[in-house]
């Protein structure tokens, strides 16, 4: 593919909850509001490189080949073979740790190389690079975070066929976060995981990761956030995160009908399908942080029905 004119491009992807409770490394939601900001830019010669990072405190590398959004937007311009190369300036927006920062990022990166160029490759193809990409810095192939960016909505993922399902957006559905300040690596968090699981606990998740995409298909919040039960792996999990019980003790005591740890925390997300409770949930969790000594942000967010786009084009300046 020849390059195009110079011209710059900026799209959005949205911060995630991997898990979604029951569903270990298989489901994944989007979240609204919360995301990275990519802006690309056709420039002579090849390859990627990253200008700027702006909101992540200076510790994300600028070097491309180390960063999720430039690795991603390298395998992108390698799959649509561009003679040109291309510049990244990178906006985070995802407090903490455990809501798809990493896939965000790679998301935003390979997206916004693809739109740059005319967006030739479809969702679904660029779901792989991306989560090569996240890979590549994490040490693990996981597919809900990246999914879930990439597609919106909920997703039920595949990490063995390397596929995902888009099931869509669930309306009243209202998502609270507690986002501590507290660091909690994945590689420590999936150390505690356990090497066998009873059948009756398997059979369980089993049914509530199922209720999850049966809320979806029937458009019941309240049948979602009931289904966010975890019996396998956050129990092991809760010990990692100072506070985690009365956390979600005061969650569903404040009226979250669900209540469990984002991906491999350290922050912890609630449902609710009343806005009038929501504030409440996110006070309640706030002060049970706070007792454990640990200040934390709350978000009260929906589901992003629509994963990755375009905010800003501007292309059309150059186009003839």
């Amino acid at each position: 593919m020849s390059a195009p004119v110079p011209s710059d491009i900026t799209v959005f992807a949205p911060a995630s909850v991997g898990n979604i409770g029951p569903g270990f490394d298989v489901l994944g939601m989007a979240l609204a509001g919360l995301g990275d900001t990519v802006r690309a830019r056709a420039i002579s010669g090849r390859g990627v490189v990253i200008r700027d990072i702006r909101g992540d405190g200076g510790v994300l590398p600028k070097e491309a080949r180390k960063n999720t959004a430039g690795i991603a937007a390298a395998r992108v311009l390698k799959m649509l073979k561009v003679s040109s190369g291309v510049e990244l300036n990178l906006e985070k927006n995802i407090p903490g740790n455990g809501l798809g920062s990493s896939a965000a990022s790679a998301v935003a990166g390979g997206f916004a190389v693809n739109a740059l160029f005319g967006s030739p490759l479809s969702k679904q193809e660029l779901l792989r690079p991306c989560a090569e990409a996240e890979a590549a810095v994490s040490g693990g192939y996981f597919l809900d975070n990246t999914a879930a960016s990439l597609f919106g909505g909920i997703n039920v993922t595949n990490p063995v066929a390397k596929t995902a399902i888009p099931l869509g957006g669930l309306g009243g559905a209202i998502v609270i976060v507690a986002t501590p300040r507290f660091a909690l690596l994945t590689a420590r968090s999936r150390k505690v995981l356990p090497l066998r699981v009873p059948l009756s606990a398997m059979v369980a998740n089993l049914a509530h990761a199922c209720g999850i995409v049966a809320a979806v298909a029937t458009g019941d919040p309240k049948l979602l956030g009931r289904s966010i039960v975890d019996v396998v792996i956050e129990p092991r999990r809760a010990r990692l995160i100072p506070g985690f019980l009365a956390v979600k003790r005061g969650a569903l005591r404040a009226g979250a009908l669900g209540c469990s740890i984002s991906g491999a925390g350290s922050s912890v997300f609630a449902v609710t399908d009343e806005k009038s409770r929501a504030d409440g949930i996110g006070e309640a969790m706030r002060r049970a942080f706070a007792r454990a000594r640990l200040e934390s942000i709350i978000t009260v967010t929906t589901i992003d029905p629509e994963g990755a786009r375009i905010i800003s084009d501007q292309r059309s300046a150059h186009r003839s």
